[in-house]
């Protein structure tokens, strides 16, 4: 998960920000599928949803990173919606144009 979080060069907060309001160019394809590509168990799930402490520090960048992202009502389910819209378009260009060929 690490390695994915480095790979994305994006911060806590526009990842946040872009998943609360829905913004597939504000982050990308490639993020989104990176993003999708995160899967937590329901136990690291629910510790880090639960996880209350006043200084954040004690938690790892990619811990940190991973709160921030549950804090958003939905998150993972958010990313996959996000990820089909930015997908959709692409994919109807497709079916034209195979469409386009099976006509001829």
């Amino acid at each position: 998960i690490g390695t994915v979080l480095g790979a994305l060069g994006l911060s806590e907060e526009q990842v946040r920000d872009a998943l609360l309001e829905g913004n597939a160019h504000g982050l990308g394809v490639e993020a989104l599928r990176m993003l999708a590509q995160l899967v937590l168990t329901n136990e690291e799930e629910l510790k880090l949803r639960y996880f209350k402490d006043d200084p954040p520090a004690k938690l790892c960048a990619v811990d940190a990173f991973l709160k921030t992202i549950l804090d958003v009502p939905f998150a993972f389910k958010r990313v996959d919606a996000m990820l089909y819209v930015s997908n959709f378009y692409l994919e109807v260009n497709q079916l034209r144009m195979s469409y386009a060929t099976l006509e001829v």
